[in-house]
């Protein structure tokens, strides 16, 4: 008899719109897994912690859903990024599957590519991701945020990522981000991550920050002021090394840690040699999942390589591109402090349960 075919999930479901995934999902009906025993607790900045595996800022729209990847057992869920100001989502779809049979090298960012279909290997899925950092209203997110902590079981710590809004009336960019910051401190975060690297912005100055040693630092600093002693990690796309260590000079001062990478910069065309996403300004999008998996390895690497050589402790947070339970051991294994999945978690529940019980 034929084996039967594994079971396929999409607890982000792509065909729906943004705020019907914000207030329906996630959409699992499957069992919550066993997990195995915690042998050892790990320390993650001054928090125990049960694992070193969580989510990054991206797919966990609000308390319920950083709740329901708590109890898939990813004990860190970074609830998505915030804004000091409401901000509507790019129009659906959102997420649109490419055709990336092979991994993606430096050369191919910012060059054309086509979408495609969902692989049979849920851990060969290259997607784009272009939400265009939307958010609700402090005043939603506050709330939610305080409740997301409650919602938290022993050993696991949910982060929160922010992101500066330009082009306000009240505050430049650099204050905007000291804002925003200190608004989701009041309102609880333990770890703080600030969005640097969104490439979905449509060229605006607020997605080009991480790659830009002196206003990186800038910002880097107004948030320190702002948080006081709360952990703070900001969030860095692909560089080359020579690029990543003037960065990570210039913001270690203020910075207790760097995640990386975010997504990579693709231009996403239909038949017709037009943007696949519909919309203004959305050519270019940001591209995650197992393409982005080498890439995001070396810049890894190259984080691990600094800290050797400057004998320093900041923390390595390794984003993009681990599909499998052996992806994210191997990144622990060469440094990282902690690994996080978006892609892979969004179609496989099952992700932490079989990180945690592999050898």
């Amino acid at each position: 008899m034929a084996e039967a075919a594994p079971m396929q999930f999409e607890l982000y479901d792509i065909s729906k719109t943004y705020e019907d995934n914000y207030q329906n999902g996630p959409f699992f009906a499957g069992d919550m897994p066993t997990r195995p025993a915690i042998k050892q607790m790990q320390k993650v900045f001054d928090f125990e912690v049960n694992s070193r595996l969580g989510v990054p800022a991206g797919p966990l729209l609000n308390s319920h859903w950083c709740d329901v990847y708590a109890q898939l057992g990813f004990d860190l869920p970074v609830y998505k990024t915030v804004r000091s100001v409401e901000r509507a989502c790019h129009p659906a779809p959102n997420c649109i599957f490419l055709n990336a049979e092979n991994q993606f090298s430096h050369q191919d960012i910012n060059t054309q590519m086509k979408p495609g279909v969902r692989p049979s290997l849920d851990e060969k899925i290259t997607i784009t991701n272009s939400f265009g950092v939307p958010s609700l209203s402090p005043e939603v997110w506050m709330k939610d945020i305080e409740a997301g902590n409650k919602k938290m079981g022993s050993g696991q710590l949910m982060l929160v990522s922010v992101n500066g809004t330009p082009g306000l009336a009240e505050r430049d960019l650099v204050e905007d981000y000291g804002y925003v910051s200190a608004m989701a401190k009041e309102a609880g975060a333990k770890i703080i991550e600030v969005n640097y690297s969104c490439p979905n912005l449509g060229g605006s100055k607020e997605g080009a920050l991480f790659s830009d040693p002196e206003n990186s630092a800038l910002v880097s600093k107004k948030i320190r002021e702002s948080i006081g002693d709360t952990p703070l990690m900001i969030k860095l796309g692909w560089m080359p090394a020579e690029q990543l260590e003037k960065v990570i000079a210039a913001n270690r001062p203020y910075v207790d840690g760097f995640a990386a990478i975010n997504t990579i910069p693709r231009k996403i065309v239909n038949d017709q040699g037009g943007s696949a996403l519909p919309g203004e300004g959305r050519l270019q999008s940001g591209t995650c999942g197992f393409a982005i998996g080498e890439l995001a390895e070396e810049v890894t690497s190259n984080l691990i390589d600094l800290r050797t050589k400057w004998k320093d402790d900041f923390v390595i947070c390794s984003v993009g591109g681990m599909m499998t339970a052996q992806d994210l051991h191997r990144r622990l294994e060469m440094g990282a402090d902690m690994v996080m999945s978006a892609t892979a978690a969004m179609w496989d529940p099952y992700l932490a349960q079989r990180f945690h019980e592999y050898k």
